[in-house]
């Protein structure tokens, strides 16, 4: 991982890491006939080819067994160097910041791609699965190439979660202050001038984000933007088919359950700078004291539509613009 003097280190006591189990349970997820397990096939299918468009040469690919515990996929000269992951993104590119918990999606969708794809005895049916999880190795897929463009003031939370990420699954990651544009093609000359060339990159971004109405699985950069292909692995995912995959019970990390940002816990459903992000309004509830802090978490939201209901100036705004100020006025949320 690369270094970042504004990313807190992950404490040596947390050893969980991705492994191929956790990619296991994705495939067998993959292979159900549900919604969910389609759009999962589908997102696996995107990545694959951006792995063998983008990424190995044909000659240099890893062929390895995943019953040999002594056989590690972690080796760095081997890794994708062509095809990098966003956790965040910019106008013409991507939303001005991904959803963390979209990225987490990513991510994890990713590293189990490229373990698949490393390994082609790796079992991809719920079937197959089961009977070779026990002697699967549990190596970490390789170091993933990730770039994290830093919004203005961003929350702790955000921060702690991205350095976790980062070691649990293995992202070589370059966090970046400054602007969208000038930030992706620093990082892009820079990995130029190590030998590596970047020709794709996965995005989190979703049909319902910002830009990404027009977009397509495969969609390059603008003309005026650093030259790349944008890779949407999950575009037509909905909101709460996200939140399924975040919390499916067969789905692990590291032999625990997959995690996501502890702000998701408290009302937040779109995470930006603390300067113009809140929680949503619509997931306010003070009259059950069982309620965490007076808000339903953000896998509650009914009206998908509201996602970035807490992206505004103030939630007054927000308010104002729902026409719920009896609400606020009869002490619903804070002003």
């Amino acid at each position: 991982m690369t270094a970042h003097p504004h990313l807190a280190p992950v404490s040596d006591a947390d050893h969980r890491r991705f492994s191929v189990q956790d990619a296991l349970a994705v495939y067998s997820l993959a292979e159900e006939d549900s919604p969910l397990g389609h759009k999962v096939k589908h997102a696996l299918e995107i990545i694959d080819k951006a792995i063998q468009d983008y990424g190995f040469a044909p000659s240099s690919r890893l062929r390895c067994s995943t019953r040999d515990p002594s056989h590690s996929l972690s080796l760095a000269s081997n890794r994708p160097e062509q095809v990098a992951l966003s956790f965040n993104g910019g106008k013409d590119c991507a939303p001005p910041t991904s959803p963390s918990r979209g990225r987490t999606v990513l991510v994890h969708l990713f590293a189990a791609s490229l373990l698949h794809h490393l390994s082609p005895s790796l079992p991809s049916s719920s079937s197959s699965s089961s009977s070779s999880a026990s002697s699967s190795s549990s190596s970490s897929p390789l170091p993933l190439n990730t770039i994290y463009v830093r919004c203005p003031s961003p929350f702790p939370q955000v921060e702690a979660f991205t350095s976790l990420c980062a070691a649990r699954y293995r992202l070589a990651l370059d966090a970046i202050e400054g602007g969208m544009k000038i930030a992706l093609q620093g990082y892009l000359d820079r990995k130029r001038a190590t030998g590596e060339d970047i020709r794709a990159v996965l995005v989190g971004t979703r049909r319902g984000d910002p830009h990404g109405a027009s977009l397509t699985a495969f969609a390059p950069t603008d003309s005026d933007w650093p030259s790349f292909m944008r890779v949407h692995p999950i575009l037509d995912w909905s909101y709460s088919e996200i939140w399924q995959f975040l919390r499916h019970p067969s789905l692990t990390l590291g032999g625990g359950p997959i995690e996501w940002c502890e702000l998701y816990n408290y009302g937040y459903t779109s995470l930006g700078s603390t300067h113009n992000t809140f929680p949503n309004p619509l997931l306010r509830k003070t009259d059950d004291p069982a309620v965490l802090g007076g808000w339903l978490p953000a896998w509650d939201l009914e009206d998908e539509a509201q996602e970035r209901a807490g992206r505004e100036t103030t939630v007054k705004e927000v308010l104002e613009r729902q026409g719920k100020e009896g609400l606020m006025d009869a002490g619903g949320v804070d002003k």
